[in-house]
Parts: C-alpha cells; structure tokens; sequence
C-alpha cells in the first residue's frame, strides 16, 4: 500500500494493483448511527438475526455448561470466541449488505458468500488461528505461574464465583484481562475493515487489506477506540447473561459493522470489481 496523500478527514491509499481506495474520518457520534442501522437490519432480517444470534448464544451456553467446573478453560474459550467473532460475523455482512441493495434476506447464501474469495479468507483464518493457538498456550501458563491450578474451585457448588473470589483467581483475572485486551486490540485492528473488504472486493488480498485496516484504526483513534469498547461491552454482556443476549447482540454488532466499513471504506467501482454474489 502506499503511503495516504491527502487531509486526515480523507485519505488515499493504492494496492499493489493500482487499486484506488478511499478511507474516511468518522466522528463519534457514528457510532450511534451505525448501532441504529444495526438494529433497523435486524427489523428486516428476523430469521437470518435469530439463525446468527443463536450460534453464538448455543456457543457461550455449550462453554459454560462445559467448563463451569474449570474457570481457567472457560475463561480460555470465552476469549477465543471472542476474537472469531469478526470472521463468524461474516454471514451478517452478506445480509447486511443484500438489505442496502434492498434485496430479499437469502441466508443460504449469506452463509457461503465467502466462497467468492476463498484463498483470501482462508489465509485470514490461519492468520487468526495462529494468534488464537498463541493465546491458547499463555492462558495456562499464566494460571501455572500465579498457581491458580491448585486454586480452580474453593467450592465446587459455587463453582465459578468460588474462582473469582478466591486470591488466586483474582490474580489469574488480572493478568488474564491485560493479555486479552492485547490480543483482542490486534485483532480488531487487523480485522475492523479486512473481512467486510474481502467480501466486498476480489481484488485486494489480505495483506494489502490488513494493512488499510490497520491505517483506518490509526486514522479514527478515538472512534475506534470507543467503538471497540462498546463492541466489548455488548459482547461481555451476552457472555455474563449465559448467551442469551446474544440473540441480539451478535446480529446487532455484525450489522453494524458493517455499516461502519461502509463509513470508513470507499473503493473506486471503475477500478475494482465490485459486484458480489450474496
């Protein structure tokens, strides 16, 4: 990518291709704009927001119930979801974006819109599996080094709360978040504008894709910041209500994304092919 040649507000970035790509400066209150365009979709696409929100609520529901007894792993998977959360969403992208053609929802083909772009998606996901294995070999280790291990249920009836009360798994908690935090701030930088532009655009690849989405971050601080802060804080509120908020707050979160890539991105249609099938 080369280097942005204009004002903050508007900046132009090139691919290797030559492609012309325009980012935008956002102003906070986009935010609320975004979440009420999320919440307009989800109006429009009832059965591909219940279909979406319910995986991730039956994938919270399935980790707590699994590992109510072993904090340290809940707690591991939690995350991992987490940071999949931007490549799952994938489906309510497509959605999203047949609404704005104001076509028919067709979840089937939300569902495999992907396949359009498949070498780039799928280098996206080892890419993201790496960091995940990564993050998947320090959770334990954080647990061996404060010795939580020896600490992960005080009272098996209480079972996580034990945990959380307990001094060592108050410990683990402290060093848990911090390194979360990390892992979960690269992979919204690396990804805020990677997946919905490589749905939306055959012509970039992911590296290139990356890198712009990395440039947006740097470009909207602020706005990124709080954004990823209220991405965090609905998702932690679908996490403590078990999953069942996440029948709204996946769809909802997906949408509105979506809706933020469409702020913050704009490609030249005379240079890109820009006509996706979903």
């Amino acid at each position: 990518m080369a280097t942005e040649i204009s004002p903050n507000l508007i900046q132009d970035h090139y691919t290797e291709s030559g492609e012309h790509i325009v980012s935008r400066g956002c102003k906070v209150s986009a935010i609320g704009t975004w979440l009420k365009k999320g919440a307009l979709d989800i109006s429009h696409a009832p059965i591909a927001s219940l279909f979406y929100g319910a995986i991730m609520a039956l994938c919270v529901m399935l980790v707590y119930t699994s590992f109510q007894q072993q904090p340290i792993m809940m707690f591991k998977m939690a995350t991992l979801f987490v940071m999949l959360t931007p490549f799952l969403a994938t489906g309510l992208y497509a959605t999203s974006c047949q609404l704005s053609r104001h076509q028919q929802p067709n979840l089937m083909r939300s569902l495999f819109a992907w396949r359009q772009n498949k070498a780039e998606f799928a280098f996206f996901a080892l890419l993201l599996g790496v960091i995940i294995a990564i993050w998947s070999r320090i959770t334990p280790l954080i647990g061996a080094i404060i010795e939580s291990n020896s600490l992960l249920i005080v009272n098996p009836n209480q079972g996580v709360m034990s945990f959380l009360t307990s001094e060592a798994g108050q410990a683990f908690m402290m060093y848990f978040l911090i390194g979360a935090l990390f892992l979960a701030a690269i992979v919204f930088a690396l990804s805020v504008v990677t997946i919905p532009l490589l749905l939306r655009d055959r012509n970039i690849g992911v590296i290139s894709a990356m890198i712009l989405s990395v440039k947006v971050v740097g470009q909207n601080k602020l706005v990124m910041l709080l954004w990823a802060l209220t991405i965090g804080v609905l998702v932690s509120i679908g996490i403590v209500t078990l999953g069942l908020a996440m029948l709204v707050v996946m769809p909802l979160l997906g949408y509105a994304s979506w809706h933020a890539f469409n702020d913050l991105i704009e490609v030249d249609d005379k240079q890109s092919i820009y006509d996706i099938d979903v």
